[in-house]
Parts: structure tokens; sequence; C-alpha cells
């Protein structure tokens, strides 16, 4: 969600090429994010959630709700919606540590499923 003015307008373009690339695009987008590094998930004790919207320059608004889900292994369960773009993603995530003989590599793991609600494509 790094970049939410190049997902906005993909449920609109008609090829399925073009679709595939734009939504390639996106997800590469998210990849450059600053300050760089592996990024620590929301760490909530179980059944607490974070929610939280964006309001877009179109007047529109997308919204976010997460949840950790499970402790050992710490997993987070996430869900976005920018209805009026026909616009949902649901997906988890797990970080996880992986020691590299003279240092320590951290790991993000899990999926995300976006769906484009108008089109039936997910």
């Amino acid at each position: 969600m790094a970049h939410p003015e190049i997902m906005l307008s993909l449920p609109t373009i008609d090829d399925p090429v073009d679709r595939f690339v734009a939504v390639t695009k996106f997800y590469l987008s998210g990849w450059h994010i600053r300050p760089p590094g592996v990024k620590k998930p929301l760490n909530p004790i179980l059944g607490e959630t974070f929610t939280g919207y964006w309001d877009y320059s179109d007047g529109t608004r997308g919204y976010y709700i997460s949840e950790q889900t499970s402790h050992h292994p710490p997993k987070s369960s996430y869900f976005f919606m920018a209805p009026e773009h026909h616009i949902r993603i649901d997906g988890t995530l797990k970080p996880r540590s992986k020691f590299l003989g003279n240092s320590v590599g951290s790991f993000m793991e899990g999926i995300a499923v976006m769906r484009f609600t108008n089109r039936g494509e997910r």
C-alpha cells in the first residue's frame, strides 16, 4: 500500500495483459520504501486489532484492518478495501529470522490476494 496512486486505477484497465503488467508494477513499487529494510509487523496481543484508513486525492477512502492471529510463530493477518475502486486485498505476514554464520537475516513471508470486485478476478 506504499504507492496507492498506482493501485487505484488497476480495476479500470480493460486489457488483461495490461492489467497484469500494472499489478506487477504496483507489487514492485512496494519494494521502494524508506527507510530500507524489512519492517517489523504490528505485534499486539492476540485478538487486538489495528484499524486505519487513507483519504485519497479523489475524495475516496481505503480501509485497513489487521490482527495478530498467532503468537508462536508470530503471524499477522490483514484486510484492505477501497470500495469505490473495487479493490480488496487479504493477506498474512509471518516474519522469521535466520542465522547466517557471522550475521542474522530477517525475512518476511506470507501471502496476499488482490481482488478486483468489479471483474471477479483475483
